[in-house]
């Protein structure tokens, strides 16, 4: 949820922008959001790894971030986008592999 909230303070940030929607009230989004989203995202450390907490964080966060654009500001998402996407995806996802496999490295016993 750390990465829905990102999300949303995206979405506040964007929002200074738009002429109908009062300024101090999108940056008052924006820290509230920001604040949820850290608190969530330590919750999460608590229960999972820190690569794990960070690699739930970024994909949603970025999987929201293209979705909202799309469906809130009429943003195109382009093979190109999906493509970058299925990219980092991909990589956070090894990371988060590589340490859960390799976490006994380097330990002495």
């Amino acid at each position: 949820s750390s990465g829905i909230n990102a999300e949303y303070g995206g979405i506040s940030a964007k929002c200074i922008s738009e002429p109908t929607i009062p300024t101090p009230l999108c940056i008052a989004s924006l820290i509230f959001c920001n604040l949820l989203m850290w608190l969530n995202f330590t919750a999460a450390l608590q229960g999972l790894r820190t690569v794990e907490a960070t690699a739930c964080t970024t994909i949603v966060n970025f999987l929201c971030a293209g979705g909202a654009g799309w469906a809130l500001f009429g943003e195109v998402l382009s093979w190109y986008w999906c493509g970058g996407i299925g990219f980092i995806v991909s990589g956070v996802l090894l990371l988060s592999l590589d340490s859960a496999t390799g976490e006994t490295h380097g330990k002495t016993e």
